[in-house]
């Protein structure tokens, strides 16, 4: 009886040690002077990587420490998210997860090295990035219904690019959805995909606009529709695909999130939380976002953010399975 006494003493002191250590992990951190790395799971210049270093600005200020940024691209984010994902759960390393790491690499390979939901502690959401459907400025195609209705009547003649997992079911969901019978091209990076469209190598492509933008506004290439459930306010003109004849139950984004390894002191991650919303609510961040990539920004407790990724885990499954993308 006496052991029994002493082990449950013993269990007791160490519970109430332990809250005081998580709290003063959150109220001492950042250290002073030491950085922050934030990995990019893309290129430099990508559409990631400049809403990151954005967010990054503002998050800087409340935190009052410095960022980092490290971009480790390749495999589709694999490679940058496994890093993060193997990494010390102290708080000093910190991934951008997007819908290519997190919603849909899980479903387009048969294997991972990383487990997008063991692996990482979430801190909440950063972006919503509708895609753009893209032809060439003077593609004779003005509408969605243009570009299928050709295709429906010339089958294997149109060609479609992709340069990340988002345009590529964006693309097979269309073609699914539509009964088109068109060509795939994978491209290793989106840029080239652009260069390709605009000189008419290939006929059509999703893109989100943070990336596409520059392009459609200078004139290079034409936004057909968007992929979000409804229209944008930056582009009210702009149908959704959705609005499209037969594609009623089109819809699909790409999104990012701030994500810490697992294991990551909880007291850490509700730190981040409060300042990733805090740098979203600064109207010079929120305006730097809608104007310059056109994302769409609302702030997430870590239990929405927890609902969110379910949610699109559910969503990008059940679209690439629509789609009849097998797993590579």
């Amino acid at each position: 009886m006496k052991l029994k006494m002493l082990y449950a003493f013993a269990l007791a002191v160490c519970s109430c040690a332990a809250a005081p250590a998580a709290s003063a992990a959150g109220s001492s951190y950042p250290e002073a002077g030491r950085p922050i790395s934030v990995v990019v799971p893309f290129g430099a210049g990508s559409g990631t990587d400049v809403i990151t270093r954005i967010i990054l600005s503002g998050m800087s200020k409340d935190l009052g420490g410095n960022f980092i940024v490290l971009n480790k691209a390749g495999a589709s984010g694999q490679i940058g998210t496994e890093f993060v994902a193997r990494a010390q759960p102290d708080g000093y390393t910190l991934l951008v997860a997007t819908n290519s790491t997190h919603s849909g690499n899980p479903f387009l390979y048969k294997s991972l090295r990383y487990d997008a939901v063991k692996d990482f502690a979430p801190i909440g959401r950063m972006t919503i990035n509708p895609l753009a459907f893209l032809v060439k400025a003077d593609s004779p195609f003005k509408t969605a219904a243009d570009l299928i209705g050709y295709a429906r009547q010339n089958p294997g003649k149109l060609t479609y690019g992709y340069g990340n997992t988002g345009g590529q079911v964006s693309a097979a969901m269309l073609v699914h959805m539509a009964k088109i019978n068109t060509i795939a091209v994978p491209y290793k990076t989106t840029p080239q995909l652009f260069t390709d469209i605009v000189s008419g190598q290939v006929d059509f492509g999703f893109v989100d606009f943070a990336a596409s933008r520059p392009l459609i506004d200078g004139g290079k290439l034409r936004s057909l529709a968007t992929t979000s459930e409804e229209r944008l306010a930056f582009a009210p003109a702009m149908p959704a695909v959705n609005e499209t004849p037969g594609l009623k139950e089109f819809r699909l984004y790409a999104w990012l999130g701030l994500m810490a390894p697992a294991g990551t002191p909880p007291a850490i991650v509700e730190r981040l939380n409060r300042a990733l919303n805090a740098a979203l609510d600064t109207p010079e961040i929120r305006k730097q976002l809608e104007e310059q990539t056109s994302s769409v920004v609302k702030t997430t407790t870590l239990p929405e953010f927890q609902s969110f990724l379910s949610e699109q885990r559910n969503l990008w499954m059940t679209s690439i399975q629509t789609a009849g993308i097998e797993p590579q």
